[in-house]
């Protein structure tokens, strides 16, 4: 993948800026969700308006963004995820869902959400491509 136009995060002294402000429980939740992603394999975290961006060797796969309330997303999936914490998923490509997440407790990130997190790390670098399109 081509470098990104987004300044990316160096460490985690970057991350700053998205968490000031932040009821603690939404900064909690944020080093959590990045514990998870980090423990699927190499990622880089590009810093845009607002969101953080999850990337891999080829794709975006997932993003983050700290709010008062907690966190809210996206992962993208090679298939349709149907759960409370799924607001919204609609086709992104032939292959890839793209679904909407909202978490508001450690309770919500759980193994099956980490699960989806290497899901779509694994989307990040190309895996969907070794496999037919769903449908």
């Amino acid at each position: 993948m081509s470098e990104s136009r987004w300044p990316v995060a160096a460490s985690d002294a970057d991350f700053e800026p998205f968490l000031a402000g932040q009821p603690d429980v939404s900064v909690q939740l944020f080093w959590c969700f990045v514990a998870m992603a980090r423990a699927c394999g190499a990622v880089v975290f590009e810093l845009q308006n607002g969101p953080i961006v999850l990337r891999g060797t080829r794709r975006i796969f997932a993003s983050v963004h700290v709010g008062a309330n907690g966190l809210d997303g996206h992962v993208n999936l090679a298939r349709q995820v149907t759960d409370p914490r799924i607001r919204k998923v609609e086709a992104l490509t032939k292959r890839l869902y793209f679904h909407r997440y909202r978490v508001r407790s450690i309770a919500d990130l759980d193994e099956e959400f980490g699960r989806w997190l290497c899901e779509a790390r694994n989307i990040g670098d190309g895996a969907h491509l070794n496999n037919p399109p769903s449908g």
